[in-house]
């Protein structure tokens, strides 16, 4: 199955990202999607969300200040209202469920 995203640009990202919404609960309060970004700073990201990395590689800073190194294969959570940014070091891609 081949998903297309449509491509986006943020104002707090250095490169272009591309998503899809593959489904959202009837209150449009849970949903879930594919997200692709290019290597550069994605900032400003806020939880809830978590991700399975399908394929890149990227660090992802925490608003603690927390680092961490994440690649294909890797599950990450990221609780309510915790802010981070993303260094992508390989073209990234990630199945997201947001809430």
């Amino acid at each position: 199955m081949t998903v297309e995203l449509a491509t986006s640009q943020r104002e707090a990202s250095t490169a272009a990202t591309r998503s899809v919404r593959l489904h959202a609960n009837d209150a449009d309060q849970l949903y879930l999607g594919v997200w692709q970004a290019e290597p550069g700073f994605h900032r400003e990201y806020v939880g809830p969300e978590s991700v399975y990395i399908l394929q890149g590689r990227a660090t992802i800073t925490g608003g603690s200040g927390q680092k961490v190194e994440i690649k294909a294969g890797d599950f990450v959570v990221v609780e309510a209202g915790e802010k981070m940014d993303w260094e992508v070091h390989e073209t990234i891609r990630k199945i997201f469920v947001n809430r």
